[in-house]
């Protein structure tokens, strides 16, 4: 047993307090993964733009179609039963079935392995299939790097489940952190040195790695195949971190225990059969897993279809498209051709797209985070019957959601082009990729709300839910993107707006579900309105302080003076409006203080 951390006390502590730690270790773990994930991709896209502008787009478009085929597998592996362990081992906490949690971690291992084997061997078979479905055989060989990952992923979520489901986040945010920082170090050195040794190699005799090429395109061709390796070597780290995370988790458990002390084992009830602790686990896991399948076979047809929609308009159009962000700025001239198996326009305009989202998932995925310390304590709400720790758990949840994605998401239309200009070298990237931004910010609002909201409702029991509403945003996605993108003027940014309206339904509809099967009203004002007003406002005065800063000032100095302005606009607001209540506060580091200095102005509400 840890002498550091007992499972059974945390179930018995005030369900606030153990969210907003939860929430707060988790999102801070969340905030390091996705900076080392963002520096990654900019490191990656950087490396292969200092080869040549074009092919830094490229290459982020090999990295983004590896990940396609990949996380709706890796769903099926993974999504569902990691949730289900989580909250049937919160659900046997409160009831004190302590055996029954024992029995929950027992029951999982043989299943996640097995799944785990399947899955991976299924991803490195279709890999073969995929690549011709979106016209880009240079991105086969990343696809069969990354088959491993899911083998890897499913013996990780063994351990993350199971303590989740405990309320202890910390080991799941390490070992977050270290999968994110193996993937950085390893992936980037080996992308770095496959792309030195096979250009040097090209350049000496004419070969890459024995290959020999011939033709007009001789050049090109070689250096999409170096690419294509190096794309392959930097997702070589994405298995190394899942290697090395597997053995933190392990040993997490294995020196520092269950969680669970002895004697509570003995006083506990029998615990369930292994026949019937599946079936608990299958019945919850389904749904949940079902929902999350869906979602990304969603953005898998939806990844497919805005590529073969954008090869199409490159053979029909594609002149105009080089036109339209030729007057941009951007040349890709050299991305069409009369031969249609020699264009890869689709893939750089879905590289730039690639570029972009990344930005977006460090707003969505903070709030990922607050759906995983949120799930566990609506859990226990629900099951003891108890409305008032309910209506606070989700009046929590959405607040904390509103106060973050708001401001960021906002923040990210309003700074697009600075933001893509700091970050990227390419500036085929840095002009469409911003162009696509502007609507990913409005997008990463909803989409992070959306999260959370399917999470809640999962812990009230009905799993059943998300995945219709999963389902009814998928089928809008895939149709107000097939619109869009065919729009020649629109193309690549498309994508964005067909996300931006489904995603818009499914959180009208994923909050009146939520109200109605909850029986718990939430504050709208204060956990909504309030902090729309403030990040209205501090989106306004980020626009306006760049546009102005930036003619006397340096473009990075410009954007962090905007974004401090914006930043004490925010918070001034949201002050005067009274958001922020005093349990909240508490729970801070020197809450107390903080609490007596704003109750002393009437700042607090």
């Amino acid at each position: 047993m840890s002498k550091k951390y007992n499972a059974v006390k945390n179930s018995e502590s005030n369900a606030s307090q153990t969210f907003l730690k939860g929430a707060a270790v988790m999102t801070a773990s969340m905030i390091i993964v996705k900076v080392i994930g963002f520096l990654d991709k900019i490191l990656i896209s950087n490396l292969y733009a200092y080869f040549g502008d074009s092919y830094a787009a490229i290459g982020t478009g090999l990295y983004s179609n590896a990940y396609e085929i990949y996380i709706p597998l890796f769903t099926i592996a993974t999504a569902g039963f990691p949730i289900a362990v989580s909250r049937l081992i919160s659900e046997s906490l409160s009831q004190k079935r302590y055996n029954d949690v024992r029995m929950i971690h027992k029951v999982s291992k043989p299943f996640f392995a097995i799944t785990g084997t399947v899955c991976f061997l299924i991803m490195f078979c279709s890999s073969f299939f995929y690549i011709h479905l979106i016209n880009s055989p240079y991105s086969l060989y990343a696809m069969l790097m990354l088959s491993p990952a899911i083998l890897f992923g499913c013996l990780v979520s063994i351990y993350r489940g199971y303590f989740e489901g405990q309320r202890n986040m910390f080991p799941t945010a390490v070992s977050e952190v270290i999968e994110a920082g193996s993937k950085l170090i390893f992936g980037l050195g080996i992308a770095y040195l496959i792309m030195k040794i096979g250009s040097d190699g090209y350049k000496a005799d004419g070969t890459v790695f024995g290959l020999t090429f011939s033709g007009k395109n001789a050049e090109l061709d070689a250096m999409y195949t170096i690419m294509s390796f190096s794309v392959a070597g930097a997702i070589s780290g994405i298995v190394l971190g899942s290697i090395a995370c597997f053995i933190f988790l392990y040993l997490r458990y294995k020196i520092g225990g269950d969680g669970i002390p002895e004697e509570y084992y003995r006083t506990s009830v029998e615990a369930r059969s292994k026949k019937e602790t599946f079936k608990r686990m299958f019945k919850t896991a389904i749904p949940i897993g079902l929902t999350a399948l869906v979602m990304n076979i969603g953005t898998l047809v939806d990844a497919a279809v805005i590529q073969n929609v954008l090869h199409s308009l490159a053979i029909t159009d594609g002149k105009t498209i080089v036109n339209q962000y030729k007057e941009m700025g951007v040349n890709l001239s050299n991305q069409i051709s009369k031969y249609p198996d020699k264009i890869t326009l689709h893939t750089a305009l879905w590289g730039c797209y690639g570029a972009a989202v990344p930005l977006m998932q460090l707003v969505t995925a903070v709030t990922q985070a607050f759906g995983t310390a949120a799930m566990p304590n609506v859990a226990s709400a629900w099951t003891k019957g108890d409305k008032k720790e309910l209506k606070t758990s989700i009046e929590t949840v959405l607040r904390l959601t509103m106060l973050f994605t708001l401001p960021t998401g906002l923040g990210l239309t309003a700074l697009a082009d600075p933001i893509m200009d700091i970050v990227y070298a390419s500036q085929t990237q840095v002009v469409i990729g911003a162009q696509v931004l502007k609507v990913m910010g409005f997008t990463a609002i909803v989409i992070a709300c959306v999260v959370p909201l399917c999470s809640m409702l999962q812990g009230i029991g009905r799993v059943d839910l998300p995945l219709k509403i999963y389902t009814m945003g998928i089928i809008i996605k895939v149709a107000t993107t097939w619109l869009f993108v065919r729009v020649v003027s629109i193309n690549i940014q498309g994508g964005s707006v067909g996300s931006l309206i489904a995603y818009s339904v499914m959180l009208v509809v994923g909050m009146f579900l939520l109200v109605k099967h909850s029986g718990v009203m939430p504050d709208f004002v204060s956990t909504i309105i309030k902090p729309l007003i403030a990040a209205i406002a501090c989106a306004v005065s980020a626009y306006f302080s760049y546009f102005f800063i930036s003619k006397a000032l340096s473009l990075i100095l410009a954007a962090l003076i905007s974004i401090a302005i914006a930043g004490v606009v925010y918070i001034t607001i949201l002050l005067l409006l009274k958001t922020f209540t005093r349990n909240e506060l508490k729970f801070l580091p020197k809450g107390k203080k903080i609490v007596t200095l704003l109750e002393k102005y009437h700042l607090i509400g």
